[in-house]
């Protein structure tokens, strides 16, 4: 159930690094192949990479969605800080504002809050909308990236 109360909520700063073997999963998952031979190899070998103009290892453009759950609880934590019911969740949209590259070895620390909080429709057709604003800032202090993340309650 929508908690308009939670619009401006921070959670807890999480700092992590950028592992070359978890931006090499990642690519293979999404590439739906089967090993690190089959994936553009500008994600897995550091040659391939510098060659292609890049400063290191870089993370495929999808990546940061996986520390949604690797911070603030986790998905279970984040849906049990807003009160949403996990059996009713639906990721609705994603959607990415790139700044400056992430490579592999980066030290990020990622800040979320919640920017918004919706209901749509009317009676008992409703819909809860939830949607967070996510910054990720490097070991450098620089803001490289700002997602936001629409998750829908139905």
């Amino acid at each position: 159930m929508a908690d308009k109360s939670k619009i401006g909520l921070e959670f807890p700063a999480y700092t992590f690094t950028i592992e070359k073997d978890k931006i090499i999963e990642f690519a293979i998952a999404v590439s739906q192949k089967e090993n690190k031979e089959q994936i553009n190899q500008i994600y897995c070998d550091e040659d391939a990479a510098e060659k292609a103009g890049y400063q290191g290892i870089p993370i495929p453009p999808t990546f940061p969605t996986c520390s949604f759950f690797w911070t603030g609880g986790g998905l279970l934590g984040t849906v049990e800080t807003l009160g949403i019911d996990l059996g009713r969740l639906l990721h609705r949209e994603e959607e990415f504002e790139y700044f400056g590259s992430i490579y592999a070895g980066d030290v990020i620390t990622r800040k979320m809050k919640v920017a918004d909080i919706l209901k749509k429709g009317k009676r008992a057709r409703t819909l809860d909308i939830t949607i967070l604003e996510v910054e990720y800032i490097n070991q450098r202090g620089e803001l490289v990236l700002r997602s936001r993340t629409t998750l829908m309650e139905i």
